[in-house]
């Protein structure tokens, strides 16, 4: 039987986990807590130094729970904050960001300003990748839960937006989803159109002309289909981008090309970068990890010069395509590995007054910090989704001179621990 004892939550972790500690000073995790609360636990499994835990019974509550907004699995999986109320939300994701900077960096901004909430805290995500299962011939079509390969069948998830929840109704009427399919992913966009990718096995290709024609009756709103076979193209039905609008602005995104998932909350998003990196006109930006152009564009409508840097061909090809259509012709696009794409242009002496980076989760390489102090700009806009990469390599930039001018937190992500900020550094 599992030891089962109480403690009381000091905090909430990055990750979404709550803290507390035994009088040992042993530490213990536990999910689906709230601070101030007291905690049935159960042990999961005694690790170094901490415990893991699973709870068994709220014993005191915090004011801050409430009843989540969605029911079960199917309308829950992912939304792992659904149990807190919205604002304490905000305020969590403000206290987590503010003690992975101190803790890992050493660094408080001189000015940490609000979170952004979302437009959207239910419906919002515009993409989402699902795994497929199948049970005595039928596609069961969902998320595995985390750490398992058991699949939660998702209908009508808080998390995503409308239109996924329609096409993945009619994917589940239709008899023709080719049985090779192993993975799916369904893009769509606030206008109401639909793209999807199919990933499987040989055989794939089967079917995918009747299952094209099945979706466009039952669901209009899909304007194409692509399928993969072990990482090869193998058909592509229809159209196989969407638009985006964004400020005046409308951007093409083809395939698996990446997006935020939430549009809304990316308008904020790009603002407070335009804010915080304060271009002129006769100033050089560079936008690294640049996609399809999401902030190259709009910086492009206030500086001199932009040149963004992209290891993805197919998101260059789309960033170019982009910026051809909104009649910008101050910006250069490099399609290379970040690293090469930065030697070359030191080679070209070019100097960059502000850069901007969006890395993955993983954050920025230790060579890629030491080539954009090489451009010696005046400051440095980092975007992340991680607060401790985010923390680690803003500590980089502190030892040669820059200071945390700036903190925004922008909450891409309602209903979840995940935290989006951005961050401006200049230079003393």
């Amino acid at each position: 039987m599992q030891e089962q004892f109480d403690v009381i939550i000091e905090k909430l972790v990055y990750g979404g986990s709550g803290l507390a500690r035994l009088e040992s000073g042993r530490s213990v995790f536990v999910h689906g807590v709230l601070p101030g609360e007291r905690v049935r636990v159960s042990t999961l499994r005694r690790r170094k130094g901490f415990i893991e835990t699973a709870p068994v019974e709220v014993l005191s509550p915090s004011p801050d729970r409430i009843t989540p907004p969605c029911r079960g699995e199917e309308e829950c999986t992912g939304a792992t904050w659904s149990y807190i109320a919205y604002p304490a939300q905000l305020r969590y994701k403000e206290e987590i960001i503010k003690e992975v900077l101190k803790r890992i960096g050493g660094l408080e901004p001189e000015r940490f300003l609000p979170i952004i909430p979302s437009p959207k805290t239910e419906h919002y995500r515009l993409r989402t990748q699902f795994n497929v299962r199948w049970e005595q011939g039928r596609p069961k079509i969902g998320f595995f839960r985390p750490g398992t390969y058991s699949l939660v069948e998702v209908k009508r998830n808080i998390l995503l937006y409308p239109l996924i929840d329609k096409v993945l109704d009619t994917l589940r009427s239709l008899s023709r989803l080719p049985s090779a399919a192993k993975e799916i992913h369904i893009n769509v966009s606030p206008d109401g159109e639909a793209v999807l990718l199919l990933f499987g096995e040989a055989g794939i290709r089967l079917h995918m002309e009747a299952l094209f024609e099945g979706l466009r009756t039952a669901a209009p709103e899909v304007v194409g289909v692509t399928a993969y076979a072990d990482k090869k193209k193998v058909c592509s039905l229809g159209r196989n981008f969407l638009n985006l609008e964004l400020d005046g602005m409308v951007f093409r995104v083809t395939e698996g090309n990446f997006y935020q998932v939430n549009w809304e909350q990316n308008r904020n998003m790009v603002k407070t970068v335009l804010e915080f990196a304060g271009l002129s006109e006769g100033e050089v930006a560079l936008d690294l990890y640049c996609g399809i152009g999401n902030f190259a564009l709009p910086l492009a409508k206030r500086a001199k010069a932009v040149i963004g840097i992209e290891s993805g061909y197919s998101a260059v090809e789309d960033a170019r395509a982009n910026a051809a259509r909104n009649k910008l012709e101050n910006i250069e696009f490099i399609a290379d590995d970040l690293q090469k794409g930065l030697k070359a242009l030191l080679q070209r002496r070019l100097k960059a007054d502000v850069v901007v980076l969006d890395p993955p989760r993983a954050g920025a390489t230790l060579k890629t910090l030491e080539r954009i102090l090489a451009f010696v700009p005046r400051k440095i806009i980092y975007v992340s989704c991680n607060p401790s990469t985010l923390a680690r390599d803003l500590k980089y930039f502190a030892l040669f001179g820059f200071r945390l001018k700036r903190l925004r937190p922008i909450d891409m992500f309602p209903h979840t621990f995940h935290i989006e900020c951005v961050a401006e550094m200049e230079r003393e």
